[in-house]
């Protein structure tokens, strides 16, 4: 009531009055009535950073994005240092699906504080639709860093979905060159490079899920690593794969039979091999594995698609083709 009077002797000049109105109203969750306490004492005094503030806290909480946007945007102006502000403002572009525009306002945010791993997040999904992959990268970097010190525990890890976007991207990028017929430039090898230890460092940081080896192999052998390097990757899939706790569920199976189809190439087509020795050793390498993913399928008790068995089959029908062809061959020069 002393407000009300203030306001009356003051003829609703008193600036005070309607803040403090406005603060009692939202403590009792009246957020319109608080709206509008709030908007009266900005419009005698409106050089208050703090009011500005909490009407733009209002605002998205009413999801009245303009009415936000405008409050924060009058807080930045006035106080440049308000990293939150900027974080809030880059919130209502990203809402708003605007990441060129909440780009700037993150790069701000950040420049007060670097610790705060929530917009990093929104920054490692902003540089993804903006197409920044090295900066995403760096991103994402940053968010491990955060979440490996003890007073960052709860930091969200980082999300698969986000890191093959980042491979993908960055492969979409190379594939342009390559179809344009412009040579891969230092700034295109840098972003494979990035990708590729951007991945080693989460294999390293347990616990691993299978899909960190499925893009390691595939980065190896868009770099032109060695064949053993990439099959590793692949072996390490097909391992962490099968330890995965529960059921097998087809979406698991359908994984184990990707993974033991890729390494089969390797095995069954491998440039490298100059040898029947060495063909024929990896030829067993090859029937061992596939033998015994059929083998585990057909003991599973809920299991009755016969597609992947069948697909495992063919491949097995291959090794025995190839080993006649060496048998044939060597048959023929013991009778040359």
């Amino acid at each position: 009531q002393y407000y009300h009077k203030a306001l009356a002797l003051s003829h609703g000049r008193f600036s005070s009055a309607w803040v403090a109105l406005g603060k009692r109203s939202f403590d009792k969750g009246e957020l319109k009535d608080a709206k509008d306490f709030y908007q009266k004492a900005l419009a005698l005094r409106p050089l208050a950073p703090t009011v500005w503030f909490r009407l733009g806290a209002i605002g998205m909480q009413l999801r009245e994005w303009s009415l936000a946007l405008e409050a924060f945007s009058h807080v930045v102006q006035q106080e440049p240092a308000e990293g939150d502000a900027w974080a809030n403002i880059a919130a209502i572009h990203m809402h708003r699906k605007q990441p060129a525009q909440a780009y700037p306002a993150l790069v701000e945010s950040l420049k007060q504080n670097r610790n705060n791993w929530r917009v990093w997040h929104s920054k490692l999904y902003t540089c993804i639709d903006l197409q920044k992959y090295d900066e995403a990268v760096q991103a994402c970097h940053v968010m491990m860093d955060l979440q490996s010190s003890r007073s960052k525990a709860n930091i969200q890890p980082l999300e698969e979905h986000c890191v093959r976007a980042i491979i993908g991207g960055t492969f979409k990028n190379l594939l342009q060159n390559e179809t344009q017929r412009v040579e891969k430039d230092d700034s295109t090898c840098r972003s494979m490079t990035r990708v590729h230890d951007l991945l080693n460092r989460l294999s390293t940081q347990p616990p691993v899920e299978p899909w960190v080896y499925e893009c390691q192999a595939l980065v190896a052998s868009q770099l032109s690593h060695q064949e053993e390097v990439i099959l590793e990757q692949l072996r390490r899939e097909y391992r962490s794969l099968q330890a995965v706790p529960g059921r097998w569920e087809q979406d698991r199976i359908q994984k184990l039979v990707r993974v033991v189809s890729q390494m089969s190439r390797f095995y069954l087509f491998s440039p490298a091999d100059t040898s029947n020795k060495s063909k024929r050793e990896k030829l067993v390498k090859c029937r061992f594995l596939v033998r015994g993913l059929v083998s585990k399928l057909r003991k599973l008790e809920t299991y009755t698609e016969e597609d992947e068995i069948q697909k495992l089959e063919t491949i097995l029908n291959q090794v025995q083709t190839e080993q006649d062809k060496i048998e044939d061959e060597e048959k023929s020069q013991e009778s040359g």
